[in-house]
């Protein structure tokens, strides 16, 4: 069994991911004695590559025997290299699927190492079979060649060592709505972003010096409308009897969509999907690095538990629509409360955290963190409008302080949690600051101030 820290995806989430793409949306998992699983997998894989779907929760080698047996160990080297690295991976290999047909998959994915070992890989796998086909097709004939380029969906392009386009096929037009007669004879700088230029004239020039094929180069290209679309460039070398480039020839994708998907995974991620706040993992992230350097500046930070009362009869009573809508609405009201530098956080059901960075003092953090728990609960304490229902509820809070009443992060919460559940067991509604001179938290009277 592995342990909570593992913290994998919600499969709510994660399907809610995968209806947005053509393919399937996975996590596949390496537990720490070298065994696969796969604890998410979209449902389009049983019928893609006839396996059992709930089979793969406990044992993934079923779909991995699915690679093509002349891909399989690269691939697999390939996905362990990006976890070693802590890079994103991305892959185009072959499929065998049931019958004997071979499906071509482009996946994309990033990894995550946990204390115990186990790695964990989330991302998303689409295929590709028809576009293979297609260059398969290109090598054949230089005629099927010429067709595809005045047909595909990539922009074809050609360029001067100085980045000054001497070709671009029609779909120019298509991607980016501007003339062909707009690119010809003009440089490459009037379009890409200028903050991606750079990178782009290097990658350029590691071709001409090398006189290599090279792939993989993402940039902005500005759109005539204005606004910027994702490319990705695969370009070769044309050279002359000496050996110097004369052209550069290329192949360059519109990765918008895969763009705004990775962003949207990294977002889900680190924030809750509900409330929009960052989640628990995002949050620990930021205290940590808080505490880091308040430990070296010699300051405070404090740490706040904000616990819900009575929330569950909320949902009891009305639903979880409208306790989804307390919820998002309490969120909202917390991070009103706070402080522009505060950070707040939702790390379950309708438990929330803040922390307050960094005092210069004892009394002045003591001080400011209580008068913000107040306004917190204040602010929760006040009815809330959910869709026509009158709902009231309050909130225990539990104060910590670093260095003060603990030396970590996990120490400090532990703290606060006690503050927090010491505010519940005096009657809710209350804001508790912790004190170890009394056995764990006092009680400071702010009830109803």
């Amino acid at each position: 069994m592995l342990g909570p820290q593992l913290d994998l995806d919600n499969t709510q989430t994660l399907e809610a991911l995968q209806g947005l793409l053509p393919g399937f949306v996975y996590q596949l998992r390496m537990r720490p004695d070298g065994q696969f699983d796969y604890p998410y997998v979209g449902e389009v894989v049983e019928r893609w590559f006839g396996v059992d779907r709930e089979a793969l929760k406990t044992d993934g080698a079923a779909l991995l025997g699915c690679i093509h047996p002349d891909d399989r160990d690269w691939v697999m080297l390939s996905t362990m290299e990006s976890a070693e690295q802590s890079e994103p991976w991305s892959m185009e290999f072959r499929m065998q699927c049931p019958g004997g047909q071979v499906m071509w998959l482009s996946a994309y994915d990033t990894a995550r190492r946990f204390e115990d070992g186990t790695v964990v890989w989330t991302g998303f796998a689409t295929d590709v079979t028809g576009r293979k086909e297609l260059e398969a097709s290109l090598r054949q004939s230089e005629a099927k060649f010429r067709a595809f380029v005045e047909t595909a969906s990539d922009v074809i392009y050609s360029l001067r060592p100085d980045g000054v386009l001497t070709y671009v096929s029609p779909n120019w037009t298509e991607n980016l709505g501007y003339p062909i007669s707009a690119a010809i004879d003009h440089a490459i700088d009037e379009y890409v972003a200028p903050e991606d230029l750079p990178d782009c004239y290097a990658f350029l020039d590691w071709i001409a010096r090398t006189g290599q094929k090279a792939g993989g180069i993402e940039y902005r290209i500005r759109h005539q409308d204005g606004h910027y679309r994702w490319h990705t460039s695969n370009v070769s070398p044309v050279l002359d009897e000496d050996g110097r480039v004369t052209e550069f020839l290329g192949i360059a994708r519109d990765i918008t969509e895969r763009k705004a998907t990775e962003v949207q995974m990294q977002r889900l991620a680190h924030y809750d999907p509900l409330t929009d706040l960052p989640n628990r993992t995002l949050f620990y992230q930021i205290l940590d690095h808080e505490l880091t350097g308040a430990r070296r500046e010699g300051q405070q930070v404090a740490l706040m538990f904000v616990d819900l009362d009575e929330f569950k009869p909320v949902n009891d009573r009305h639903g979880h629509a409208v306790g989804d809508l307390l919820l998002r609405q309490a969120g909202q009201r917390l991070s009103g409360a706070i402080r522009d530098s505060d950070v707040a956080a939702r790390i379950a059901g309708d438990e929330f955290v803040v922390m307050l960075p960094r005092f210069h003092s004892v009394e002045e953090s003591r001080a400011d963190a209580a008068v913000i728990g107040e306004k917190i609960r204040a602010a929760l304490a006040a009815p809330f409008d959910c869709d026509g229902i009158e709902v009231h509820i309050s909130c225990s809070i539990g104060i910590a302080l670093f260095p003060l009443d603990a030396a970590d992060g996990p120490a400090l919460s532990r703290a606060a949690d006690a503050a927090m559940y010491v505010a519940k067991n005096a009657g809710r509604n209350q804001v508790v600051v912790f004190d170890r001179a009394v056995h764990g938290a006092e009680a400071v009277g702010y009830r109803g101030y």
